[in-house]
């Protein structure tokens, strides 16, 4: 079994050497590397250029997260491939531990590994969660790794920032060609993927022995309230994408038989959320109202995955 990654990268210049340099000293190297650029601005293509064993895809227009990974996923062909943030740099036995992980557990589909902010002293994801309201939650987010016990596990979903996917697990997950759901643009499209993984029967692990680096939330201290806050003071048209990808999620996988219980936490929750990002600013009622096609799309493939559970 052998494995290769794909980074999607937008505006991301100045974490790009760093996470390249990672990639390439793996002690056990990636089989291919695959870099695709939404259309960035910052001179990335400059830091990609200095990286001839990458195999660079340079769109002409900014596609979304979800998109650019699909494209990037179908260029490789390994049995396992990670699907990494531009902003992540790995350990350099990340791989080594990937491999040793399926070896152990050939069953798994997904694999979280453990996430750290750039102190290497913060956790940011121990694997994802699903709140009591069908939010996602990363476990052990903000807290201090001294002194936090974490052992190998199976997970609900996982963390978007690296995931490491299976290749038979891709190939199921697949619907209409695309692995991630493009319409989710950016946003919420881990918890989506992995929800829908996990609806189909393939199971989601965390481990603790591989380790990513992550610069996500690097300055807030632990508090559900400043993320909170860090998704209000988004501009308009990203809360647009927040707000519609709950509902997206929600269509496709939602199960009343399994989820019924959860409701009034979700509505109550909903209510409190959803209503902040969108008071501020007209505009996003508005763009959700322009986004039936998606929503349309999004009853299409839950009938699919109905008929594939």
């Amino acid at each position: 079994m052998d494995i290769s990654a794909v980074v999607v990268s937008y505006n991301s210049g100045k974490y790009l050497e760093r996470n390249f340099l990672s990639l390439f000293r793996q002690s056990v190297p990636f089989r291919r590397v695959v870099v695709v650029d939404n259309a960035s601005q910052d001179g990335s293509q400059d830091a990609m250029a200095a990286f001839p064993g990458l195999d660079a895809v340079l769109l002409q227009e900014n596609t979304g997260y979800a998109a650019a990974a699909n494209l990037g996923i179908d260029r490789t062909d390994s049995g396992l491939v990670l699907v990494a943030n531009a902003d992540i740099f790995l350990d350099e036995e990340f791989n080594r531990r990937v491999l040793e992980f399926f070896a152990r557990r050939p069953q798994a589909g997904l694999l979280s590994p453990l996430i750290l902010r750039f102190d290497r002293a913060t956790i940011d994801s121990a694997g994802q969660e699903r709140s009591l309201a069908l939010y996602p939650r990363e476990a052990g987010y903000g807290r201090p790794l001294a002194g936090t016990a974490l052992v190998e596990r199976e997970v609900f979903s996982v963390c978007g920032a690296a995931t490491v996917f299976s290749r038979p697990a891709l190939e199921r997950l697949k619907i209409a060609g695309e692995y991630y759901d493009k319409d989710f643009f950016m946003f919420w499209e881990d918890f989506d993927i992995g929800w829908r993984a996990r609806l189909l029967g393939l199971k989601s692990y965390f481990t603790p022995t591989a380790i990513a680096y992550h610069f996500r939330s690097a300055t807030l201290p632990r508090s559900r309230w400043s993320r909170f806050s860090l998704a209000l003071a988004r501009p308009a048209p990203l809360r647009a994408h927040l707000v519609k990808n709950r509902y997206l999620t929600l269509i496709k996988n939602f199960r009343w038989r399994r989820d019924w219980a959860r409701v009034p936490f979700a509505l109550l929750k909903d209510l409190l959320w959803a209503g902040a990002l969108t008071i501020r600013s007209p505009k996003i009622i508005i763009a959700l109202a322009r986004s039936r096609r998606v929503f349309k799309n999004a009853w299409e493939k839950r009938k699919w995955i109905r008929n594939h559970e």
